[in-house]
């Protein structure tokens, strides 16, 4: 009934309108749980809802774990997946908003190794300001170790790029797990075998 709910109280017919959802620079800008539920609704409705969040109650929790890491609404369903029931976040965004934190003085992704050798890989050097530096380099002979060269799906299709993510998830937890809030990148989370 165009925003309004209807309430019927005996005879007496009374209609609320519902508050209008703020909109601004950065998009919507949610400032209650209701108006975040009206929005997860409009999400699931558009048919916009990621894989694994066909329900507007997903869509709430992950725009709730955006906001508590500093993500907007849509940047929190196109970066966010649950993976055997965790949440988790993809490597670009997690470098995303380390860079936004303003905590990361230095940062640097390197390719070591010779191509098809078990050396070959990435080494990841960050820093963060006032802090220790962290390095963290992740390699062939590492992925055949945790048996994830060759498994079928990205790390197939995408080895280098697996290699990097793992070892910049690596880094960033371990030096800004603060601004990660502890969320493995979901590259990492898709090798974790399932708990029974």
């Amino acid at each position: 009934m165009n925003g309004h709910d209807v309430k019927n109280e005996g005879t007496e017919i009374v209609q609320q309108k519902r508050a209008p959802i703020g909109f601004g620079s950065q998009g919507v800008q949610l400032a209650s749980l209701e108006e975040a539920f009206r929005f997860a609704n409009a999400i699931v409705a558009s048919g916009f809802a990621p894989k694994g969040m066909e329900k507007s109650e997903s869509v709430l929790v992950a725009i709730q774990l955006g906001a508590e890491i500093g993500l907007t609404p849509m940047a929190a369903l196109q970066n966010t997946a649950v993976i055997n029931g965790r949440p988790a976040i993809y490597g670009d965004a997690a470098l995303a908003l380390v860079r936004a934190s303003g905590l990361l003085q230095s940062y640097k992704e390197e390719e070591i190794g010779e191509a098809g050798t078990d050396a070959h890989g990435y080494r990841v050097t960050a820093m963060r300001k006032g802090d220790q530096t962290g390095i963290e380099t992740f390699t062939v002979a590492d992925a055949k170790r945790a048996k994830l060269w060759g498994k079928a799906g990205p790390w197939s299709d995408y080895p280098k790029r697996m290699l990097r993510f793992r070892a910049r998830g690596y880094v960033l937890r371990d030096l800004l797990g603060d601004v990660l809030k502890g969320l493995r990148t979901v590259e990492e989370a898709h090798d974790i075998p399932a708990e029974p």
